[in-house]
């Protein structure tokens, strides 16, 4: 099987993705990273191209990866590849357009039911989807001897427009005996420009395992203010460590968290004040372990990917495809 990545994308999810795959099967997946300029996000980038061997199956993490692929060898990533969806963008085309691409595929891994629903109703086939979720980290787990704290909210992304960070600053003002921290990369220019330097309740570290593992297990809720998402993956994550949570109706919050037992659920563009509110109110809540995350394993997403691997091998009666067979 043949798993075709992004240069940029070895340390984001989707790199993650192939190469927890892959350390589970490698005598079954061979792994294939392409520079960011095949990934055609851009319109000198659709000019771009790398062909690739012959295989049973072949597995996109991108859409426009696919789209690429496909059209320029139809017959030979047709109905045989598996595309990973983690959320809709711009570069992708209209839903219309995104709908007719993935048709062709023989699979999509959708991050979240949402966005699986919204291409069904522009044309997607049903039979495409399957709702995978993604996983929690592999070396996800509390330190020893670690203390959760009461009135601490942790957040965790690289800084950006679709987070919805804006109204950040006026939560933490509002909420003076709370404390806040920060995890990502980007933030620099946010904080300097905000009222968050100032803040003696605010705190940003840049993250890793060795903090993300540390701040989640002693914070109490985890926050996520984003108005678009596939996950987000740090909210499985601060789950698996004992956080409840404050996130808005984007990605998987709703496939996998239930309102008002996990946390809250909020808007998807809330205000400053549907935030406090809510933290105040989960603040209140006893925590109750989530059992749904305990399943979103890296194995899990193997086996998902073998069987399709071997359904696409059996439907067009592969013999000589670089493959071993199931014991």
């Amino acid at each position: 099987m043949l798993l075709v990545g992004v240069w940029a994308n070895r340390n984001w999810i989707l790199g993650n993705w192939i190469k927890e795959v892959k350390a589970r099967e490698p005598q079954t997946f061979r792994l294939r990273w392409v520079p960011t300029i095949f990934a055609s996000k851009r319109k000198l980038e659709k000019l771009a191209y790398m062909p690739f061997a012959e295989y049973g199956s072949y597995f996109f993490s991108y859409i426009t990866i696919f789209e690429k692929y496909v059209s320029k060898n139809f017959s030979k990533y047709a109905q045989k590849s598996i595309v990973l969806y983690p959320h809709n963008e711009s570069e992708m085309g209209s839903l219309d357009h995104q709908a007719g691409v993935l048709n062709h595929a023989h699979s999509v891994y959708f991050f979240c039911s949402q966005d699986a629903i919204s291409l069904v109703s522009h044309g997607l086939l049903e039979d495409k989807i399957r709702l995978a979720y993604c996983a929690v980290d592999v070396d996800c787990f509390a330190p020893d001897n670690f203390k959760r704290r009461e009135k601490t909210i942790v957040l965790a992304s690289k800084f950006g427009p679709r987070k919805g960070l804006e109204i950040l600053p006026q939560i933490v003002e509002q909420l003076p005996d709370w404390n806040f921290t920060a995890l990502g990369r980007g933030w620099n220019g946010f904080i300097s420009r905000t009222s968050l330097k100032q803040l003696p309740n605010f705190s940003f570290q840049v993250f890793n395992k060795g903090s993300r593992n540390q701040v989640f297990s002693e914070s109490e809720i985890f926050m996520s203010l984003s108005s678009l998402e596939g996950g987000p993956v740090p909210l499985i994550e601060a789950a698996q460590l004992g956080c409840k949570v404050v996130t808005t109706d984007t990605g998987f919050a709703r496939d996998l968290f239930e309102d008002k037992k996990h946390g809250l659920i909020i808007s998807k563009h809330p205000t400053t004040e549907e935030v406090v509110t809510a933290i105040r109110e989960v603040g209140g809540m006893e925590y109750v372990p989530n059992e749904a995350v305990k399943l979103l394993t890296w194995d899990r997403i193997a086996s998902l990917m073998l069987n399709d691997h071997f359904k696409i091998i059996s439907k067009f009666d592969i013999k000589n495809a670089n493959i071993r067979g199931v014991k």
